[in-house]
């Protein structure tokens, strides 16, 4: 990456990023970084803000956004490029209001949090996340690629927070004692203030947030190595708290808000693999709700328990919209119109009244396909 390029990069994502200033306990300040992911989400470190208050969340940096069309008729701001005057939207967001979080990660050893903010900027850039899950990653991928860092460590004798950028190579691929998940090293110089910040990807996403500074023992901060936390815990504490925007969550089909739970017409046998022949899958963002039914080739009396599941569910979504959609035999998708808050609890409803038929004739409930994805609120319970 040459500095041009490093240079578009602060240019274009800059007015993403926003200082954390927060107070501890003992009365203490202290800054960190959030990055903007859509929607007016913003992840950050959860150190940064676990179990402090949050005095000030803002923005030091703006954009100007190139309008056409009815859009650059009505505008109002222009900007004169090579004598030629241009339409543009500027954003500039300033201090911000918290609208809803911070929420942590469900998993404590894990270093994020996630809030929104109360009427960003609708042209605020975001920051796109990479596709880069951890078990989809080789054991060097990233090595000597390079990366654009952007946070807020703060600079002695300075009067306000100031956006720093760094260049940094990505030098190695590491998994760590204390959290299950990848970590990269940097090699910029770590500082206090960058936790939360983002690590921009010569390839145009987001490698991951900036988390700590690994060291062998007592010293400073900037002695040690740069860790850059991977993007897949990002998408579960985003996804987890229905918090995941749609320009994030496009690419992945669901993946990140479908709760799945198998079950077995086979008793399952210790230390052997169940062979999954019925499944209840539930999707939901906190915006819109839905789900599939499926009894797979594997089901004995799929004629006979397929339709009874169908009939289960549609007697539970009575007095809602929803519309079946088969989409194969034994696999039926049934999506849900109307408010949410309405919607969902009949959907969890219905999925329950499904797995306790399969249970009552003869099904063994497996689990869900990733424990971490159920939440406890959803009242699922199908042993």
């Amino acid at each position: 990456m040459n500095t041009g390029e490093a240079r578009e990069v602060f240019k274009s994502y800059a007015a993403a990023l926003a200082y954390v200033e927060v107070e501890s306990p003992t009365g203490d300040l202290s800054i960190g970084t959030a990055f903007h992911v859509g929607e007016g989400v913003f992840v950050t470190a959860r150190h940064v803000v676990e179990g402090k208050k949050v005095v000030e969340v803002g923005s030091t940096e703006s954009v100007h956004i190139p309008l056409t069309g009815a859009e650059a008729v009505n505008a109002t701001t222009f900007l004169y490029v090579n004598d030629e005057r241009m339409a543009v939207h500027w954003v500039r967001n300033g201090v911000m209001r918290i609208e809803s979080g911070p929420y942590l990660h469900s998993d404590e050893r894990v270093d994020v949090a996630v809030f929104k903010v109360h009427a960003i900027d609708p042209r605020t850039p975001v920051i796109p996340l990479g596709s880069h899950l951890d078990d989809w990653l080789g054991g060097s991928d990233f090595v000597l690629t390079e990366a654009v860092i952007l946070g807020y460590p703060p600079i002695p004798m300075t009067t306000t927070p100031a956006l720093v950028g760094a260049r940094a190579e990505i030098s190695a691929q590491v998994d760590l004692y204390e959290t299950p998940y990848v970590h990269f090293v940097l090699s910029a110089t770590a500082r206090g203030g960058f936790s939360g910040g983002v690590a921009f990807s010569e390839y145009g996403f987001a490698l991951g947030m900036v988390t700590r500074s690994l060291l062998a023992g007592e010293g400073s901060v900037e002695s040690g190595y740069m860790a850059v936390l991977a993007v897949e815990p990002i998408y579960e504490c985003l996804a987890w708290h229905r918090m995941l925007p749609d320009c994030q969550a496009e690419m992945w089909d669901g993946l990140w808000n479908t709760s799945e739970f198998s079950f077995s017409s086979d008793e399952p046998v210790s230390g052997e693999p169940s062979r999954v022949t019925a499944q209840i899958a539930i999707f939901d963002d906190g915006k819109t709700c839905g789900m599939t039914i499926t009894c797979g080739d594997g089901c004995s009396d799929r004629d006979n328990i397929f339709p009874e599941m169908l009939r289960v569910a549609r007697s539970r979504l009575s007095n809602i919209y929803f519309s079946f959609s088969l989409m194969r035999l034994g696999y039926c998708k049934i999506d849900f119109k109307g408010n949410y808050s309405e919607v969902a609890p009949r959907v969890y409803a219905a999925a329950q009244s499904v797995g306790a038929l399969l249970v009552r004739r003869g099904y063994f409930p497996l689990g869900f396909a990733d424990e971490s994805d159920i939440r406890p609120e959803s009242g699922l319970d199908f042993a």
